[in-house]
């Protein structure tokens, strides 16, 4: 993952990814589903699958005492900062290539566009990090409980996800904050409504809101070895990427 992407995903929570389109002309107040207990209304309806997932996680978490500790908060810091030196020496080379490249007459019209493109966004990256890192240098001691409160939610969701694949076991997705046990996050969510911890009163709802959870073709998977070992693993503490299949 690059550290633009690390940036952006921060400040989100594991249910966001999950919000549906939903059809209009409805009042904001009725109920169209509940959550240990809580009511949820239309006026939510576009954040249902984030509230409901996203309550029945902090739940999970509680009962089961996943925190992140600051020794895990500052290895993730480390880590993350060193794959972000490695990024930028990479788009160091390779602004060089693409600019060599550029002076060579035999390529076509579309090769040299995709190639000034890709040029034009690796100094976009670099111009952004050289700024950054301008206005953060002699604050490095200030910035660190920023870093560690922005840095908290993903190790929290990597252990809470670890936590779930030891008890529900199943296959593991690619995504940009981290490889997450989609099979179980399925059957944690069947248990929870079996045991009435959810309701989606209405059916409209409903199949938008597995979809995330059932439709295959949505995302890419490891195979089984590197699924669990992703997951035992925390994604930042990975050398190499594991290959991936549709």
């Amino acid at each position: 993952m690059k550290p633009i992407a690390i940036l952006l995903m921060l400040s989100l929570v594991a249910g966001t990814a999950y919000a549906q389109t939903q059809p209009t002309g409805e009042t904001n107040n009725k109920v169209i589903a509940t959550v240990l207990g809580k009511k949820i209304t239309t006026k939510d309806k576009d954040k249902l699958g984030g509230i409901i997932f996203g309550t029945l996680l902090e739940r999970f978490a509680k009962d089961h005492k996943i925190m992140a500790t600051i020794e895990e908060i500052d290895t993730f810091i480390l880590k993350t900062e060193e794959k972000g030196r490695q990024n930028q020496i990479k788009f160091e080379q390779d602004r060089k290539r693409l600019m060599t490249e550029l002076k060579t007459t035999t390529l076509s019209e579309r090769e040299r566009k995709e190639k000034q493109s890709q040029l034009e966004t690796i100094e976009r990256i670099l111009k952004m990090t050289r700024e950054m890192k301008k206005r953060t240098q002699g604050n490095e001691a200030q910035l660190l409980p920023l870093k560690r409160q922005s840095s908290r939610p993903f190790v929290r969701q990597w252990k809470i996800n670890k936590a779930l694949f030891a008890k529900y076991g199943g296959r593991v997705i690619f995504q940009q904050a981290g490889p997450e046990p989609l099979d179980a996050y399925r059957d944690f969510l069947k248990e929870q409504e079996k045991n009435g911890a959810f309701k989606i009163l209405d059916k409209q709802y409903k199949d938008a809101f597995w979809r995330y959870f059932t439709h295959d073709a949505m995302h890419n998977f490891y195979n089984k070895d590197d699924g669990a070992k992703f997951i035992n693993t925390p994604w930042w503490m990975m050398e190499q990427p594991a290959e991936l299949r549709k």
